[in-house]
């Protein structure tokens, strides 16, 4: 269901892994409750939704979260996200403190917008889904993005290189998927940093030329989209079993 409003709070089940309820500051003692009572292990927050803390103190109360979801908000203290040993899904915009993904050994899926001193990415064993928004380093390379060993998924949005030479080898990745890289020029490397590939979406590239290399890989789902036209599509067709009687 989309965020609305059921009885006195605001709830949704689309945001992430589990339904969440929605904090709001003018009467965030009564959301605290409410997720003690019912045990509702999500919890979002947008200034258009009431959302106004600078901080996630209030997470000391409610330390069985599994999933935040914070966008469009300005936290300048983050010590309360600590206190959530069981986190497993992780989506807070940019304006914050830097954070030690490292001291969330349960995180399954990260949405992250990366900001300096961010770290310990790389360190989360459980970590098998990353998007990442607005990556933009000075030398327009993937070189320095976290490689966490078990990741199966990567999404990559609004981000700066010109190619993905450079990116770290992810051994386990599955899937790919690349949207609004408009310096992205080739993937002609694509390969050599995932191996074991076997889904690769693109979209809203407009630079991007040199992607050649798809053509003999067997997909399970290939899908490009550049300027308009779709010029590579590719998805396998499984057969139905029989029941077995």
């Amino acid at each position: 269901m989309p965020i609305e409003r059921i009885d006195k709070f605001l709830e949704t089940t689309d945001l992430g892994i589990t339904h969440s309820l929605g904090i709001e500051t003018n009467q965030i003692n009564e959301c605290i409750a409410e997720i003690k009572s019912r045990h509702i292990l999500g919890v979002f927050g947008c200034p258009i939704f009431g959302f106004k803390q600078s901080d996630f103190d209030f997470f000391e109360k409610i330390p069985f979260i599994k999933q935040v979801w914070f966008w469009e908000t300005n936290i300048k203290n983050i010590d309360g996200l600590y206190t959530l040993d069981d986190l497993e899904y992780f989506g807070v915009s940019e304006k914050r403190p830097p954070i030690d993904f490292s001291k969330f050994q349960k995180l399954k899926k990260v949405v992250w917008h990366p900001i300096k001193n961010d770290s310990g990415l790389e360190k989360i064993n459980n970590l098998n889904e990353l998007h990442i928004w607005r990556l933009k380093p000075s030398n327009k390379s993937y070189e320095n993005i976290p490689n966490p060993c078990n990741l199966k998924k990567l999404d990559l949005n609004w981000c700066n290189p010109t190619s993905l030479k450079g990116m770290p080898t992810l051994n386990n990745l599955e899937e790919l998927q690349i949207h609004y890289c408009r310096n992205l020029e080739s993937i002609a490397t694509l390969f050599d940093i995932a191996p074991n590939l076997k889904k690769l979406i693109i979209t809203r590239c407009s630079n991007l030329t040199d992607y050649a290399v798809v053509k003999d890989h067997e997909w399970e789902h290939l899908f490009i989209h550049i300027r308009g036209k779709t010029v590579a599509n590719k998805k396998i067709k499984r057969t139905p079993t029989a029941p077995f009687i």
